[in-house]
This record gives C-alpha cells, structure tokens and sequence, in this order.
C-alpha cells in the first residue's frame, strides 16, 4: 500500500505563502481583504518551514518522503516568477533526493493575466506541467476568450495543461459533453470537477446563482464519463477526468485513503489550516498551529488535527456516510454534512454507476486537487 498520510511520508504541502489575487470569483473561500492584501511569506521563513518539517521526518526515521509542493492562493504567479523561483529553490535545497526526499512542484493559476517567461518555470519547477482554474462562461464570454487563448499558448509551448473546475450552473447550462470537447480540442491533459461550496464570501446571491445541487453535479458527472469513454473509444482525444481516476484507483489503496491525512495548507502567517465546515457545510479554515512558533510535530499531534482527522474517520458521524459501502471512494474529501432533500457531497450515486461499468484497472492515483 502507498503512504496514506504525512506520518507516512507522503505529504501534499499546500502553499500559500501570499493570497493575493486580482480576481473575485464566486466560489472563492477568501475575503476581500485577504484577495488585496500585499503580505508575502519571508523566504527565510519558508525555509525554517522545511526545515522543521526535515527534522520530523530525520527524528521519526522515515526514509523515505514525497513532498509535492502545491502551489495555491491567491494567485500564486501574482507573487512574481523572482518570488517563486528563490522559494522553489529553497525548498528543493532542504529537500534532497539524498536525504530520501522526491519533490515535485505544481502550480495553479487562473491562467489569464500571465506572461509567457512563466512557461519555461512550469517546464523547470513543474516537470513541464501546471493546472489551470476553468469555469465555463461563468465569469463571461471575453473571460473565457482570454483563457482560452493562454490555454492554446501554453500547450502550443509544449506543456501539459490540466483544468480544476468548480461545477457551476454555467457549466451545466453549457453541457458536459460540450465542455468535454471544447477543453478535448484545446488539448487539455487531465480535468478535475469539484462541487461549488458555500463559504463566508459567497454565501447569499453569488451562491444561490452559481451553485447547483448536488443531484446536478452528479448527473452532470455521469454524462461527462459517459462522452469521455464515447471519445476514447472512438481514439479520440479527451483529457483524463481526475474523480472517475480516484474512484477507480481506490482498490488498490487503504480504505484510509480519503481522510484528509495527506495535507496541509500553508498561510502568509505560518499557520498551517484545513478547510473545515460548520453550519452543515459552511466552508471555513481550521488552524492547527503555527509553524514559525512550533515544531512540525506539535501540529500534526495537536489536539485541533487530532480531533479534525478523528472526524475525517468517523465521517462526521454523518449516518448516510457511517452505512456506506463506498467511504473510501466517496469524493468528499473534507467531511460534512449533506444537504437535505439532495444527493450526497460524496456522489455516491456517481460512485455507483461507475462501479457498475466493471473496469478494469491496475493503476493508483492520488485524489484529484482539489479545492
């Protein structure tokens, strides 16, 4: 079985090091002022970061570590290409395949407002690939456009391009199969497809307008799989769709897989955060500790993480949850409650007709990123 948890030595670390970001997207979790705000993590800091997240792993004896450093936001490339690469730099510095470790960078941004010297950083840092934030026309036709046109320049530069999308009521008036071919002959690699969540920010109008039930997210998700095995079969390109890859991939993995055990997020200030939910499935951030004033291993033995993956575990005590055959497949990465009257945050119902399709498979993947 593959490491399920940072303990383990498989660690997602979340960076977010600045939050800033010109844009203001409904489904956005961060408030105005933290979208405006200049504050940057020193790069100094960074390293006492790593450092201390080394001197765990050194004292516990694990050999082995994968870090895959995802860089979040804000909009990371905001920090600018000076920023980021003395920060790659430094965390690849600290993290050396000598000391066991294997690194791998991956950022996301919303593509549109950035120059083109950030591709030969996605070609170095990131191995030649990088993510993208789409939403469809949600945020207009002259957005999509723009998008659209670095999406095209990316790959026409030899770079693997893959989407995260948060499926908004856009999306579902577009169609999942129109979409699968509109992103299919952009020449997008692999797309990920994540319920729009309810946070402080949008709660009220954007997330009454945008966000559709969970029942449409998952008829939306079945007949986006279906258009996607209709075009491999015909050897067509299509990009891979990251949940229908998870869903698969969780025979060969722990029944574990899916707590919540792997991840992170890193902020400006040194805390380290997981998104959380109250109110039933109001988003918000859970702290744990703050790296700049702990050790590594105080965090993840805090009573707050304690308690956090213990509800992971127990799914929330959610009963829909506790009685289902499929909780380490469920999409749900972040535990809640589901909304009445509607399907669950975990799709089980998508779960279940994929199942169905009985295929076979010998890989393992990761989950999908994410957020």
């Amino acid at each position: 079985m593959p490491p399920i948890s940072i303990e383990q030595g498989y660690f997602i670390f979340t960076l977010m090091p600045s939050l800033k970001c010109s844009l203001n997207c409904p489904h956005c979790y961060l408030s105005k002022q933290q979208r405006q705000s200049d504050e940057i993590m020193d790069i100094s800091k960074l390293a006492e970061t790593c450092h201390k997240i080394a001197d765990y792993y050194q004292s516990k004896n694990v050999l082995q570590k994968t870090i895959i450093c995802y860089w979040y936001g804000g909009e990371p490339t905001e920090m600018g290409i000076g920023y980021f690469t003395e920060a790659a730099d430094t965390i690849n510095s600290i993290f050396t395949e000598s000391k066991g470790y294997q690194v791998k960078h991956t950022i996301l941004t919303a593509l549109i407002n950035l120059k083109t010297e950030w591709f030969e950083v996605f070609r170095h840092y990131g191995q030649g690939q990088f993510q993208s934030s789409f939403d469809g026309l949600m945020r207009g036709k002259g957005y999509l456009k723009k998008w659209e046109k670095q999406a095209r320049r990316a790959i026409d530069y030899d770079l693997e391009l893959s989407t995260i999308s948060v499926v908004n009521q856009e999306l579902i008036k577009q169609g999942p199969t129109t979409v699968l071919d509109y992103l299919s002959d952009i020449g997008i690699t692999e797309t990920s497809w994540l319920p729009f969540m309810w946070n402080q920010q949008n709660d009220g109008d954007p997330y009454q307008k945008y966000a559709p039930s969970m029942h449409q997210y998952v008829d939306f998700m079945i007949t986006l799989s279906e258009h996607y095995f209709q075009r491999q079969n015909k050897q067509e390109n299509v990009p891979e769709i990251g949940q229908m890859r998870f869903i698969l991939g969780q025979k060969n993995t722990s029944l574990l897989g899916n707590i919540a055990g792997q991840t992170l997020f890193l902020l400006p200030d040194g805390e380290f955060v997981l998104p959380d939910y109250r109110q039933g499935f109001q988003e918000f951030m859970q702290p744990f500790g703050n790296i700049l004033q702990q050790s590594f291993e105080t965090i993840l033995h805090s009573p707050a993480r304690r308690s956090y993956l213990r509800k992971q575990i127990m799914r929330n005590n959610n009963s829909d949850c506790l009685n289902c055959d499929h909780s380490d497949k469920c999409l749900m990465e972040f535990w809640k409650n589901n909304r009445q009257n509607d399907d669950c945050f975990g799709a089980k119902r998508y779960v279940e007709w994929l199942l169905k399709l009985n295929i076979n498979t010998d890989k393992t993947w990761q989950h999908p990123m994410l957020y």
